[in-house]
């Protein structure tokens, strides 16, 4: 089951909505701290501090092969412009090179935390007059990020948010010490971002 956030589970259960679901891809060029980002959609977005090009790519279903020690799943991104096959002969096939996927929501791009996020391994590329495809090895189960944050008992992950769209508090009162019992001070314990029920002294990661 995916662990969405609170407002992202909100978006799913809205009967319609004025936002979408975004598809992040990110693909680290090998030797620089630049990455090559697009976003699926029809326009470009500011999300993480970063722009994201709007482009078209598909991302296949996972296959496997008999003599494979892993499967893999196929990415495709539009070829029109040449704009990445530019990069992927400029990166000798982007073999190797990371690449996350990202999910987040139009309605929410100042959550920094995206709702889903996979990480995968360029395996090979393959390029034609109209699609870049990468074959991506997926060992996911080493590589998700999972949880996203640090779980602690009487701390709130939301502090730093304070009134945005996780915390959720619409009132006067100033910011809190990221207790429980701030959060109750200020009748929003429903969004506390802490985990009492961890024993005293748990820290999970």
């Amino acid at each position: 089951m995916l662990n969405l956030s609170v407002a992202g589970v909100l978006e799913k259960n809205k009967i319609t909505s004025d936002g979408v679901w975004l598809l992040l891809l990110e693909v680290a060029l090998p030797d620089s701290e630049e990455s090559l980002r697009l976003v699926r959609n029809s326009e470009d977005i500011v999300w993480n501090g970063h722009t994201w090009s709007a482009f078209n790519f598909t991302v296949g279903e996972i296959k496997e092969d008999s003599e494979e020690t892993q499967p893999s799943v196929p990415v495709r991104v539009s070829n029109i412009t040449q704009i990445v096959q530019a990069y992927v002969e400029a990166n000798n096939g982007l073999t190797g090179a990371t690449v996350t996927l990202r999910v987040v929501h139009s309605q929410h791009l100042d959550n920094l935390l995206p709702e889903v996020e996979e990480i995968f391994t360029v395996q090979s590329t393959t390029c034609d007059s109209h699609w870049v495809t990468f074959d991506l090895g997926c060992d996911l189960s080493v590589q998700l990020r999972f949880p996203f944050r640090r779980v602690l008992k009487n701390f709130c992950a939301w502090r730093d948010q304070y009134k945005g769209i996780e915390c959720g508090y619409a009132g006067s009162l100033p910011p809190c010490d990221g207790t429980l019992q701030s959060c109750r001070e200020r009748g929003n314990s429903v969004r506390y971002g802490g985990e009492p029920s961890i024993p005293e002294g748990g820290l999970y990661a």
